[in-house]
């Protein structure tokens, strides 16, 4: 008999998050758009804990990816 570690959520339930998400990136995408590198910052910040002086990468650093 299968055991079962995590079961599907229902279709309404799934929804309703899909919803969610599209309405938290609709808003950042226009945070971004209005407030432009500021926004970026921010996000960085709070997402990646990353503020680097300068979001550009070099040559180099591209390069190197």
């Amino acid at each position: 008999m299968a055991t079962y570690l995590k079961e599907a959520i229902d279709k309404a339930e799934r929804d309703d998050a899909d919803e969610k998400v599209r309405t938290m990136v609709e808003e950042i995408l226009a945070d971004i758009e209005a407030r432009g590198d500021i926004a970026v910052r921010e996000l960085s910040e709070k997402f990646d804990n990353w503020s680097p002086e300068d979001f550009r990468l070099s040559e180099r650093e591209i390069e190197s990816a």
